[in-house]
């Protein structure tokens, strides 16, 4: 993300933004089992039925959070005002793939920084190494769904080289699918990228993968391992990124720095109008004018 002179620094989002956030793993809650997490600046109870019926609640206020289970994830909705939504997040294909592996980490970031990754394709040949990156064609955006496409040269060890197509569908700014094809091997891969506040400050972002089943059945396996560590590895090298990293509102972009304005006007849809976040956005724009 570019940073020019005369650029608008922002130095906070307005608010969280709406969305389905993942908030547990099916497997930490068993039938009978409670869990309490700290998300949304809130703190969050989660009980199993014996008959495996689920409810998260915030104790201190008695809200109870409308939730979805698939795919080894626990999602919550998260409106400030308790709208409903207005959209659902996919349920991916199990049979024929591999269960999902997921890593995590505590990230001093915001997810519309996170997401905003799916777009710059830049920082893949800057920040992690790869040989080349380049735009399969230009953003679809429709209502809640971002979809892009890119493709990624990689080079392993120094020796092996092979090409990653990716699908990229942003499902508001916590949920991210990545379909991932590699034609050298024939191979396909579903990465969930999974980005929920902690509070204002930090999220817990999560990174799951799932192999289409190749091979002999223990080779699915074994790479969705080694290809979940690498992932994981590639985000703790975007970590330290997002931390130092400033907001500008109307960035000056290097060439290859992505449709990044087109990627922050689909964001705007997901901050529900609060009391005063009109008027700051006025007053910046009014001072971006008397600026030019």
């Amino acid at each position: 993300m570019g940073v020019g002179q005369g650029s608008q620094i922002v130095s906070r989002f307005p608010t969280l933004p709406l969305g389905w956030y993942a908030v547990a793993e099916s497997r930490e809650l068993g039938p009978g089992q409670h869990l309490s997490r700290i998300y949304f600046g809130n703190k969050l109870r989660f009980y199993r039925r014996k008959s495996g019926d689920l409810r998260v609640t915030t104790p201190a206020s008695l809200k109870k959070w409308l939730v979805r289970e698939h795919n080894g994830l626990i999602f919550a909705w998260y409106h400030p005002d308790g709208t409903a939504p207005e959209w659902d997040i996919p349920v991916l294909p199990t049979n024929g793939w591999t269960d999902f592996r997921f890593r995590g980490m505590k990230v001093e970031s915001h997810p519309q920084e996170t997401s905003e990754n799916s777009v710059d394709i830049g920082h893949f040949v800057q920040v992690h190494g790869f040989g080349d990156a380049w735009y399969e064609r230009d953003l679809d955006i429709r209502r809640h769904l971002l979809k892009g496409a890119y493709g990624i040269d990689y080079m392993v060890f120094g020796k092996l080289s092979f090409v990653a197509k990716f699908e990229v569908e942003v499902h508001g700014l916590g949920y991210s699918l990545v379909r991932i094809h590699l034609p050298r091997f024939d191979m396909d891969i579903h990465t969930l990228i999974l980005s929920t506040p902690i509070d204002e400050e930090h999220v817990h972002l999560r990174m799951g993968m799932s192999i289409k089943n190749w091979g002999a059945p223990v080779l699915p396996l074994l790479i969705r391992e080694i290809a979940s560590i690498r992932l994981a590895y590639e985000v703790a090298q975007d970590a330290p990124i997002w931390a130092a990293k400033r907001y500008v509102e109307k960035p000056l972009l290097a060439e290859g720095d992505g449709p990044i304005a087109e990627y922050r006007r689909y964001c705007k849809q997901f901050y529900a109008p609060l009391e005063g976040v009109v008027e700051q956005e006025l007053a910046r724009e009014q001072a971006q004018t008397s600026a030019a």
